[in-house]
């Protein structure tokens, strides 16, 4: 249960964060109230409470009302939803220590590989995180992996769409997935080079 705090107890700082969080819970609870029994089950599916969250806020649970108030909730509410997908077929985020010890590096310098196009990394809440999905069973990264990176930091792709681009099955590719052929060395640095920017044309075109 919620205490009420006096604004001076709260702070600046804890004014904003308590706003926000009366209004969060009460479009979750609106979205509780109205959406269908369908939509509130695949969001409970979600591995996370986030997930389950980003899940329901699909344009279906959106009650009119806020649409009509807010036109720009059902746009937001998809991308929140596909970002969760992805999330999902990247197989989880890890953080920085994660990657550390699964690849025997300090944090320090995973982060060096991240800020060198070395791992692929996605924003999230203000923090960096790694798709799990680059990692292979045998705990290396592709070798071809910064190529790609590079590539696509050159198109001014970000974290997210690189993340996309990779896990999206490509008919170019036999309908592997770019990883998938990264996995198979189908790939060379000119294939990748050509697939990223049809994706990048593909998505802002």
């Amino acid at each position: 249960m919620l205490v009420a705090r006096s604004t001076h107890d709260l702070g600046e700082g804890g004014i904003v964060r308590a706003a926000f969080l009366r209004r969060a819970s009460h479009a979750v609870e609106q979205i509780a109230k109205t959406a269908s029994l369908e939509t509130l089950a695949q969001a409970l599916a979600a591995s996370t409470d986030f997930g389950a969250v980003a899940r329901a806020l699909g344009g279906s649970a959106i009650p009119g009302s806020a649409l009509d108030l807010d036109p720009l909730a059902d746009a937001l509410a998809r991308g929140v939803s596909e970002r969760d997908r992805l999330v999902t077929s990247a197989g989880g985020l890890l953080s920085a220590n994660e990657v550390g010890r699964v690849l025997g590096i300090s944090r320090q310098a995973v982060d060096k590989r991240r800020r060198g196009n070395q791992l692929l990394a996605v924003r999230v809440a203000g923090d960096w995180r790694y798709p799990a999905a680059q990692i292979g069973t045998d705990g290396q990264v592709p070798p071809l992996m910064p190529a790609i990176l590079k590539a696509g930091a050159g198109l001014g792709m970000s974290g997210w769409a690189m993340l996309d681009f990779l896990l999206s099955p490509d008919q170019a590719l036999g309908g592997l997935t770019p990883m998938e052929s990264l996995r198979r060395d189908g790939l060379d640095a000119i294939g990748v080079r050509r697939l990223l920017a049809a994706a990048k044309a593909d998505a802002f075109g």
